[in-house]
């Protein structure tokens, strides 16, 4: 499928049919449920339901009718025009999604006992061999930029400290998983699995199959771990998947009581799996790491030589404090200056304090702080996956005589993320991704929030590009209007 069987305007001008009783079995939401449990690769590939889902995949591919749900655009399409990412509700969205996407298996196949399998990649970091295999006869196969996720994989969500669940509160565990394992695995594995047409790879399915297990074994891990009730007004509302095709989101609570599957294993991952042998020697000036996501690995990298921005207002609810112009990154892992002017850094400062803070000839009341990357742009090499880069905010020590900085990890960027923000409306020329600053900088120093930079870590799959990759018009530092809900 080329990228124009799934432009948005496309689509929706085809009108894409519902799954309608006769494609669904049977079962309403509301009655008693018998619970199907969905195995992970290794136990699920043993049984007669490997072969169905083969012979699904088969037929779906080769089924040209884009809006029919039988066919394998059709699922392609819901994720692109519809899925939600960086924002509220990813985690319910994409259950809903695998749902719906299940029923379609068992419908094509024939075999009404296809549960959708999962890929553990916390106990083999290894894509299954029977993904790997070029065969022309085997549907599971695409290419791939690299074949182990090793490098993209987190302890984070899994924190003792991570206790609350929805995007906009502190310590919460969806955008905490999406940032990562979720988006580096998409990274790391890259072509079709670094864009929004990721659906078009058989090992995106198993992918968020696990992604749909973990937040299971979240839930179920209790101490102190909480959703927001089923009966508040954030379980308010549908999923869409496509014209005619939605769910009520409270039915996308849990797994059991309306949805009538559960996982073979539901428990959270206690370690890293051990690393995967790497081919070939490895370059010692990379930062490769075993991703914790969390501190810096190493010494902060060398800082490199670009031309500063001008304080300036970006809009009527945002101002540019300070920042760098035309920033290019590659395989090699760079730093960042971005100073702001003293005046500047008493806004920063304030914000850091959680307080609201003013702008000498602007009548705005600042009350967040965000490091915004501006104008980005992928090479074609780039475009294509296989990488992505640790952000981390580097404040000064107030210890004159170290020269080491209080790194903070912001989060993960990569083309995922990148298209994933163009998915969301950030156009061409102008795509911009936001980090908002944590209140972490409240004991520095106007002086010390002033001389401020970023690191770009790279992390690199065993394949992975050489090169410029991405291209940023502008890292800058901005205050904003909105409240501050980092």
């Amino acid at each position: 499928m080329n990228h124009a069987d799934i432009r948005r305007r496309a689509f929706l001008e085809r009108s894409a049919l519902a799954l309608g009783a006769a494609a669904l079995p049977a079962g309403v939401f509301g009655q008693t449920l018998l619970l199907t449990v969905r195995p992970e690769w290794q136990a699920f590939k043993t049984t007669p339901r490997y072969d169905s889902l083969l012979k699904a995949i088969r037929l779906m591919k080769a089924n040209t009718n884009a809006k029919d749900a039988k066919s394998w655009a059709y699922w392609t399409n819901a994720h692109v025009n519809y899925c939600p990412h960086e924002v509220p509700y990813f985690l319910a969205w994409h259950r809903g999604y695998l749902y719906y996407f299940e029923r379609a298996l068992r419908t094509v196949s024939g075999d009404l006992q296809l549960v959708l399998p999962y890929w553990d990649y916390y106990t083999n970091a290894q894509l299954p061999a029977e993904f790997t295999n070029p065969n022309n006869n085997n549907p599971l196969y695409v290419e791939r930029v690299n074949t182990n996720v090793q490098q993209a994989l987190s302890m984070a969500p899994f924190s003792g400290t991570v206790l609350n669940f929805q995007r906009g509160q502190e310590q919460a565990f969806e955008p905490t998983f999406e940032d990562a394992p979720h988006n580096p695995v998409h990274n790391i594995i890259g072509n079709a699995m670094a864009d929004m047409i990721s659906p078009n790879d058989p090992i995106f399915w198993l992918h968020h199959a696990n992604v749909d297990r973990l937040w299971v074994a979240w839930v179920a891990a209790g101490a102190g771990r909480k959703m927001p009730a089923k009966n508040t007004t954030y379980w308010s509302g549908k999923h869409v998947y496509a014209s005619g095709l939605s769910i009520n989101r409270s039915q996308t609570y849990d797994t059991r009581t309306n949805l009538g599957y559960r996982y073979q294993k539901e428990t959270m991952p206690t370690a890293l799996p051990l690393a995967q042998a790497s081919g070939g020697r490895q370059d010692a000036r990379l930062f490769r790491v075993q991703a914790t996501m969390d501190s810096m690995p190493g010494a902060m990298p060398s800082t490199g030589s670009f031309q500063l921005s001008l304080p300036r207002q970006t809009s009527d609810a945002t101002f540019a404090l300070g920042g760098a112009m035309n920033v290019g990154l590659s395989e090699r892992s760079v730093s960042v200056q971005l100073p702001v002017s003293t005046e500047h850094s008493q806004v920063l400062a304030a914000i850091a304090k959680g307080k609201q803070a003013s702008i000498a000839g602007r009548a705005q009341i600042y009350r967040s702080a965000h490091l915004v990357l501006d104008g980005i742009e992928m090479s074609e090499e780039g475009r294509k996956g296989g990488y992505f880069y640790k952000v981390y905010l580097n404040v000064p020590s107030d210890n004159r005589s170290s020269g080491n900085a209080n790194a903070v990890y912001l989060g993960t960027f990569g083309p995922f993320e990148i298209h994933a923000a163009a998915h969301h409306g950030g156009g061409h020329g102008g795509l911009q991704l936001r980090y908002k600053i944590k209140r972490a900088f409240a004991g520095a120093t106007a002086k010390q929030l002033g001389m401020m930079s970023v690191s770009f870590v790279r992390v690199s799959g065993d394949s992975t590009p050489k090169g410029g990759v991405i291209g940023i018009g502008e890292v800058r530092l901005e205050a904003a209007t909105d409240a501050d809900g980092s």
